[in-house]
């Protein structure tokens, strides 16, 4: 996560303070621009999707994460799919390259 595009903005940006409507939707929509073109926003994503924390990650709300794993994905099919939880909100296969337990938070290196 070292490579994060999150790197160079404000982790503030990433943690809107109140529910996302108003400003808080305007800076969560900034936030979300900064993980788009990011080289690792699937792992970003992926983690996401398994520990839930607060704020954006991978370019997704806790709402969003939330809904994502409440949805059936067609990929999730099989009880024996290995496929990570991201292809739920990315429809695409992702890989998780940081290891199991290791939180880190937008903006900070690990």
């Amino acid at each position: 996560m070292s490579s994060g595009a999150c790197l160079q903005a404000d982790p503030e940006l990433f943690f809107p303070i109140a529910a996302v409507t108003g400003l808080a939707a305007r800076q969560a929509e900034a936030a979300k621009a900064v993980c788009a073109p990011c080289a690792v926003r699937k792992n970003c994503l992926s983690y996401a999707l398994e520990a839930m924390p607060e704020g954006i990650w991978g370019g997704t709300t806790p709402d969003e994460r939330r809904a994502a794993r409440r949805r059936p994905s067609r990929h999730l099919a099989s009880a024996k799919s290995r496929e990570p939880a991201s292809a739920a909100v990315t429809g695409e296969n992702a890989t998780c390259g940081h290891a199991a337990g290791e939180p880190v938070p937008p903006g900070r290196t690990a």
